[in-house]
């Protein structure tokens, strides 16, 4: 009787000793293993215990970020990589387990948008951004311009440029600034030797401005030279008006003053007209102003013939 109760205890004994064992492994993971946390944020590492210090020594290991944002589309990018980024950019990840989760909300950017597609492609961290980014009086957001350093509007551009690319279809495509009144040349053009618009002092000041949405050719479809003009302008401007002719020199120059304004000292706009004026001021200035432009002969023509030939070649 005494065998039996012993033998019983032993196997009582056994038993507890499986089921402490079964609960001990169920709740046990290896420090090896990878681990994902509800962030979405994937971390592999190796952590060690040397014996009898009480130190642990952890080994960091890659990690990366699901750039998704909720209800956008996955990019083809693929997962960021922490690991080629440089120092002051990698603590980042303590607070931003998904650096796209600015797109929820916000109505500037398509959700389309992705780091990884531009991290993929080797653009660091701060090719873009701003060291701090998180400033005392706000967050340094990268300017459109910022992003215009690769993206262009211009054929074999390194990004597109595009408005579709980036921005939803809703999103206010035209500035407030050029809704302004004189952001263009106004319509009557009376009086004025120049035609200007503030859209003028906005391109001199900043051109990369400008090509952030519009082409060169877009600006050439109305001035058909490029501006603002070259440095040399005074010198090569026959020829360039000889080939576009001088329709294009009077969207900013009416024809009142075209050509009169620099070239004909003395002259009135009362009406009457240069051929009229130029007389009495030719006879009192001498013809060397006159020379600068014209061939001798253009003034024998139209005095000879009454006709004026501006095609005669100039002297020099």
């Amino acid at each position: 009787m005494i065998v039996h109760k012993e033998r019983a205890a032993i196997l009582l004994f056994l038993a507890a000793i499986l089921v402490v064992g079964v609960l001990a492994l169920g709740g046990c993971q290896s420090a090896d293993e990878t681990t994902t946390s509800a962030s979405g944020t994937t971390v592999t590492g190796e952590t060690t215990t040397t014996a009898g210090t009480g130190a642990t020594t952890t080994t960091a290991g890659t990690g990366s970020t699901d750039t998704t944002a909720p209800g956008s589309t996955p990019t083809t990018g693929g997962p960021e990589s922490v690991a080629p980024v440089s120092e002051q950019f990698k603590i980042c990840t303590d607070c931003h387990s998904n650096f796209n989760a600015f797109l929820v909300g916000q109505k500037v950017l398509t959700n389309n948008f992705s780091h990884a597609v531009h991290l993929n492609k080797g653009i660091k961290c701060e090719d873009c951004h701003v060291v701090p980014t998180h400033q005392p009086d706000k967050i340094a957001k990268p300017s459109m311009q910022k992003c215009f350093e690769c993206h262009s509007q211009e054929a074999g551009a390194a990004a597109p440029g595009a408005c579709a690319t980036c921005h939803p279809a809703d999103f206010p495509l035209v500035p407030v600034n050029h809704s302004v009144s004189g952001w263009l040349p106004a319509a009557n053009t009376t009086g004025v030797k120049t035609v200007t618009g503030k859209h003028a002092d906005a391109a001199q000041k900043d051109v990369a401005y400008c090509q952030m949405c519009h082409a060169d050719s877009f600006c050439l479809s109305c001035h058909k030279t490029p501006m603002p003009h070259a440095s040399d302008w005074t010198k090569v401007h026959p020829e360039t008006v000889a080939k576009v002719g001088d329709a294009a020199c009077a969207q900013c120059h009416p024809d009142q003053w075209l050509c009169n304004d620099c070239h004909h000292q003395g002259y009135k706009n009362d009406g009457t007209g240069w051929t009229a004026q130029h007389p009495p001021i030719v006879k009192s200035a001498g013809t060397d102003a006159c020379f600068e432009c014209h061939n001798p002969l253009t003034c024998a023509h139209c005095h000879i013939t009454g006709q004026l030939d501006m095609t005669l070649k100039p002297t020099n």
